[in-house]
């Protein structure tokens, strides 16, 4: 079975105004994020962006990009209102990469597309090792899992539950396009609104979703000046191999 990946990507950022479009070592994120999804084996690799200025961007690199609303509260629903500009089908499954992980791992990507398929599941994600200065940083989402790693809970606090047992959530997720559906006709649900954390909508309406370790080593999102320097010596260390 194929998939579709939509990228969603906002040019305004609060910590990082314009980051969409920032440069890391002679490339743009959004282009990075675009390179690596392609190594994937998914048919579709698109921008859903609500700004003009990635869309001409996306057109001058040669990527496929599409304007939705900027009224959107969450990513997820500007991810459905692509999903729907595109027609794409009840039954397809459509990733949502991040636009901000510029070294997100294309095995990762087919990984999380397989653990939808072969688990039948709503919705899927992944998650690594929590590095020592991670756990106090409430930048940094937790996860739980119970011993069939299905996700128990989501936090910003490592001691909302066990410490022990947090595990690092990594932004990218797997669904079907009528589960996506079902997602945005939810209100936003209390702990989605006090946590900041829009999976929450999907646990607050006792739906499942699924979780594998993520197989790649370097997970960054960036979302500040700091991180933005961290990309720019990595990359500038990566694409020296190529």
């Amino acid at each position: 079975m194929s998939y579709k990946i939509l990228i969603p990507a906002r040019l305004d950022s609060t910590r990082l105004p314009g980051k969409p479009l920032r440069d890391i070592a002679g490339k743009t994120l959004i282009q990075r994020v675009v390179e690596q999804a392609k190594k994937s084996s998914a048919d579709l690799v698109c921008v859903a962006t609500d700004s003009t200025l990635i869309i001409e961007h996306c057109n001058e690199i040669g990527v496929e990009s599409i304007l939705t609303k900027q009224t959107h509260k969450t990513g997820t629903d500007r991810l459905f209102e692509a999903c729907e500009l595109l027609k794409l089908d009840e039954n397809e499954i459509v990733l949502n990469v991040q636009g901000d992980e510029p070294f997100i791992d294309p095995v990762d990507i087919q990984n999380l597309f397989n653990l939808l398929e072969k688990n039948n599941a709503n919705m899927a994600t992944l998650f690594t090792n929590l590095q020592d200065n991670e756990e106090n940083d409430p930048s940094v989402v937790k996860l739980w899992m119970n011993p069939e790693n299905l996700v128990k809970d989501f936090s910003r606090d490592i001691n909302h539950l066990e410490k022990a047992k947090a595990k690092k959530h990594l932004g990218i997720y797997a669904y079907r396009v009528q589960f996506l559906r079902q997602f945005i006709d939810w209100k936003q649900s209390v702990n989605e609104l006090q946590r900041n954390l829009e999976q929450m909508r999907v646990l607050d309406n006792n739906h499942l979703i699924s979780a594998r370790i993520s197989q790649g080593e370097i997970h960054l999102g960036v979302d500040t000046a700091s991180d933005l320097e961290k990309a720019v010596e990595i990359a500038k260390k990566t694409d020296e191999h190529f």
